[in-house]
């Protein structure tokens, strides 16, 4: 455009700007501001809003707080509640809540008033800390100022006072949220207090949360499924759980890996292993691989049972991690630990070399539970030749 003497104008320059931060290319658009200056146009409170969510973007936290101050201080632009909350936010998320804080406080000596997006911020971060009544407080506070909570604000309180089981606290504030201040729950909320309630044993409530949700049209998803399916396996309720698997699969809504993980390990808990594979193999009936997090659930299961001297669920283990790299996933670390120290339980020393050889080669090392297993067989074997080598492998 300049080459072809097309005009253009600040907001040509602010496009541009927004464009290298997008792309990281934060210098350049630096050098953009600089071009801005020379060809005489007044850069506006979005241009420099941008180049300090482009900074915190880079983790150059410390240089936003300097272009920032030098905004403030040299009158270059006043400030608007967008700038202030892009600032706000990137302090809250690099570890500078109190200088975050502070900034919230001087907003007003600075003609801006804060909005729901700014006390949700710091809401936000008065939560991460466990500062749930100064949380509270900062909510009623909005309410006095005529600040609307919306279902953000209330989901994050929401959620804080369920971990720390502050149940009353939470009735009163679901009740003010829908009844005072007319803010409908979304799934979100419910999925909040279905997780909370079924993390406390409380099943039934949990259900009841279910039922709430279809009679206020908000619809249950996987996630809240999931949820629900993990309260059942952490029970040993495992028909519920899967009568609930059948639910979502009478909602159309297809069960993700998750779900299935969830079962493998409950059943692999259960040492029910031939469930555990069965719904394994499943998995692609449903459209969906399993992941290397799943292999290595069922691998867990297969060796814990092959340590109950059932060697040939060790060897479907060994069939199983073969089985890995043929679907083109690459085994973790923990899945070479698992599968080694299911072969030190079954005996099966030489396979563990040749595990242990494997691992080694591909950048990983054996872990405290494969060590502590090697070191148990020493004392109890009598210096074994195969284990001492082993074990010095390990060591290395």
């Amino acid at each position: 455009m300049c080459t072809l003497s097309i005009p253009v104008n600040i907001f040509t320059f602010s496009i541009a700007i927004n464009c290298c931060c997008h792309s990281n290319w934060v210098d350049y658009a630096f050098s953009l501001l600089a071009t801005t200056f020379k060809r005489g146009f007044v850069p506006d409170v979005v241009t420099y809003t941008t180049l300090i969510r482009g900074l915190l973007s880079q983790n150059k936290s410390q240089e936003a707080r300097l272009f920032f101050a030098n905004l403030i201080k040299f009158r270059q632009v006043q400030p608007d509640v967008v700038t202030f909350n892009t600032m706000i936010d990137g302090l809250c998320k690099t570890g500078h809540a109190d200088m975050a804080f502070w900034l919230f406080r001087s907003m007003e000596k600075c003609d801006c008033e804060p909005n729901t997006v700014t006390y949700n911020t710091i809401i936000d971060s008065l939560c991460k800390r466990g500062l749930v009544d100064d949380a509270f407080n900062l909510h009623s506070e909005m309410m006095e100022k005529c600040i609307l909570p919306d279902v953000w604000t209330y989901n994050r309180i929401i959620q804080v006072l369920c971990n720390l089981n502050r149940w009353e606290e939470v009735g009163l504030l679901l009740n003010q949220m829908i009844h005072d201040m007319k803010v409908s729950p979304d799934v979100h909320t419910f999925n909040i207090l279905v997780d909370a309630y079924s993390k406390s044993g409380k099943l039934d409530d949990a259900k009841h949360i279910i039922q709430i949700m279809n009679e206020r049209g908000v619809y249950p998803n996987i996630v809240t499924y999931n949820t629900l399916i993990h309260a059942y396996c952490s029970q040993g309720q495992m028909d519920g759980a899967l009568a609930m698997l059948n639910t979502i699969r009478s909602k159309k809504i297809m069960p993700d890996g998750y779900t299935y993980n969830i079962l493998v390990n409950a059943y692999c808990r259960e040492l029910k292993l031939d469930i555990a594979m069965d719904i394994y193999r499943n998995m692609a009936s449903d459209g969906l691989s399993p992941t290397v997090v799943t292999h290595n659930i069922l691998l867990h299961g297969l060796c814990q049972l092959g340590g109950l001297c059932k060697n040939h669920y060790v060897d479907k283990a060994l069939s199983l991690f073969r089985t890995i790299e043929c679907n083109g996933l690459i085994p973790e670390s923990d899945t070479y630990n698992i599968i080694i120290r299911g072969c030190l339980w079954s005996k099966k020393y030489d396979g563990a070399c040749k595990l242990v050889d494997k691992m080694v080669d591909c950048g990983f090392s054996s872990d405290a539970a494969t060590t502590s297993v090697l070191r148990h067989l020493l004392l109890s074997k009598a210096q074994d030749p195969t284990l001492v080598a082993l074990y010095q492998k390990c060591l290395h």
